[in-house]
């Protein structure tokens, strides 16, 4: 018994925008425990937030070349939390998501921890 033939594939182009591969590196960054926030990579991304104009890139920078992604990171950290541990996380999170969800593979996931921050919940507790 012989296998029916496989449907012919169609022709053309995938292409994945650029804020929608933003868009995947945030959610997977911020879905990391130990993470506050990501950190402004200039200072016009610096003084765009504090003026509460946030851009989609703030705190990701990436290169696609040929379908492979290198990754820059800039996050500020839970204070208390171990830093090691939850760079490394993100540097997972962030390729299993973007390999995942895109299709793309990553070369590269480069987390720089720019701040650490104690969090609000903790405010005002005796």
């Amino acid at each position: 018994m012989s296998l029916p033939p496989e449907p012919p594939h169609p022709s053309g182009s995938i292409q994945v925008a650029r804020p929608a591969i933003l868009a995947v590196i945030r959610d997977a960054v911020m879905s990391c425990y130990g993470i506050v926030d990501l950190a402004p990579r200039s200072f016009a991304s610096s003084l765009g937030k504090r003026l509460g104009r946030g851009s989609a890139n703030r705190g990701i920078d990436v290169e696609v070349n040929d379908g492979h992604l290198v990754i820059e990171l800039s996050v500020v950290v839970e204070y208390g939390t171990p830093i090691f541990t939850v760079a490394n996380n993100v540097m997972k999170s962030v390729q299993f998501e973007a390999e995942r969800v895109l299709g793309m593979t990553v070369d590269r996931v480069n987390v720089n921890v720019d701040g650490l921050r104690v969090s609000r919940l903790g405010e005002g507790s005796a």
